[in-house]
């Protein structure tokens, strides 16, 4: 077909030339187009299929077009999805139960400014840590080419330790990929040390002072796809271990769950939980030093052994989109069910499940007062008095519920939208912690 084109082509341009005239027909110019489209196609078909040169360069070109697109909108940081509707009237503190509530302060970071708060029980900052991505990298960042600007770069999450240091992850609302690094800071915010890579949604520490952490990496497949890796460092910083959860995976009876990748972001793994010696022994299934993750895209959960780097335990629910799982000492597994609940009161709900016969041992649902839904994000944290703190995310708000699941302790988040009083920054990962954790004196803000 492609050679009558040319021939047809070829003829009449001589025809053309004949009868002297200066330009082309429009007869001669839609054959010569069709001609090159149909031979672009089949030269596109042969490259995939084959992958050939140049598949390679125009996956590239495809991969960073996506990611500039993807800066460059939106523009307005208030539509990002990193700010919500208020579900509440007022902010602040606005129930504390001072008999059943469980007295301590409370770490946390809000969307609206690169900064972690340590705030009282009756909703008093008593210190604040200011950490933007461009103080902490101050010269351009190695694993980043051209960073969004702080506008549109998050605190994702922030680990408290009790001289006042902070580990804090930085992560884009638009960009791919979007975790930006992790840092280590003091009390003052100054910078101890940063890990320059893609560390995203979690970081904890281990009883021995070893750092578990998550990054992602571009994976060039039948599509360009994300993986995500465990990271391990040492209290300082150096990496120690890092494992593709993509092949720890595929190393185990559970392969099949990532046998076809469809999408730039499978697994989405959003929660990292090493199992301390101290509580390992509540859970024959597992041993001390292996990790729960959460591929929150997979609607899993799973337990990893970094030594034999392969999936040991993993297993769907009743829940979905689920975030931050926890061993409990007392064997179970508590989880952020986001999307799973069924029911009036919303669609999310914490759940407490017993890892060996999958039973639901406790949940929190909303109810008609109290409308429970976080699409994305949030937490709990089992508090030593049986109480459950957690964070709903997209709107701003933490609080106390107890085992009968009621509401001891709220607060609502007072950081809004300048141009809308109902628009409030997304809360991540609260923390409670009684007052003998602290080692440091607290800088009153209002002072």
């Amino acid at each position: 077909m492609l050679v009558l084109l040319v021939k047809y082509s070829y003829k009449n341009g001589k025809n053309s030339m004949s009868q002297k005239t200066n330009s082309p027909s429009p007869l001669l110019i839609i054959y010569w187009i069709s001609s090159i489209v149909f031979l672009s196609f089949i030269l596109g078909t042969l490259f995939y299929e084959f992958k050939i040169w140049p598949y390679g360069s125009l996956r590239k070109a495809y991969a960073a077009a996506r990611a500039w697109k993807e800066k460059l909108e939106p523009v307005d940081r208030y539509q990002t999805g990193f700010f919500g509707p208020s579900p509440r009237q007022g902010s602040g503190v606005l129930e504390f139960n001072q008999q059943k509530a469980y007295k301590g302060y409370t770490v946390f970071t809000s969307s609206h400014e690169q900064k972690a708060f340590l705030l009282s029980m009756e909703g008093q900052i008593v210190h604040e840590w200011e950490i933007p991505f461009s103080k902490v990298w101050s010269s351009s960042p190695p694993h980043i080419k051209v960073p969004n600007s702080d506008d549109f770069v998050v605190l994702a999450k922030a680990h408290i330790y009790p001289n006042g240091d902070l580990l804090v992850i930085h992560q884009s609302m638009n960009d791919t990929p979007y975790g930006y690094g992790l840092a280590r800071v003091d009390k003052n915010s100054q910078v101890i040390w940063k890990y320059p890579y893609y560390v995203h949604h979690d970081v904890t520490v281990g009883n021995d002072g070893k750092i578990y952490t998550l990054t992602q990496e571009l994976v060039r497949d039948n599509i360009d796809w994300y993986d995500d890796f465990i990271i391990v460092l040492s209290p300082d910083g150096k990496e120690l271990k890092k494992l593709s959860v993509a092949k720890a995976f595929r190393n185990s009876e559970y392969s099949g769950t990532i046998e076809n990748i469809r999408n730039w972001d499978p697994l989405h793994t959003n929660a990292v939980e090493v199992l301390n010696e101290n509580i390992a022994d509540k859970f024959p299934l597992f041993k001390k030093g292996q990790v729960l993750i959460s591929p929150r895209n997979l609607n899993a959960i799973a337990v990893v052994d970094l030594e034999e780097e392969k999936v040991v335990w993993a297993t769907t629910g009743a829940w979905r989109q689920q975030h931050d799982p926890d061993f409990l000492p007392n064997g179970n597994i508590l989880l952020f069910d986001n999307k799973g609940h069924i029911g009036e009161g919303g669609k999310s709900r914490v759940m407490e499940i017993n890892p060996k016969t999958m039973e639901i041992s406790w949940q929190y649902t909303g109810d008609q007062d109290n409308i429970f839904d976080s699409p994305f994000g949030s937490s709990q944290q089992r508090l030593p008095n049986g109480n459950t703190l957690i964070t709903q995310t997209q709107f701003g708000r933490i609080f106390e519920v107890t085992s009968d699941q009621k509401i001891v302790w709220e607060f609502m988040s007072p950081f809004r939208s300048p141009n809308d009083e109902q628009i409030v920054g997304t809360v991540y990962q609260a923390q409670r912690f009684k007052p003998e954790f602290f080692k440091f004196k607290f800088n009153l803000v209002n002072e």
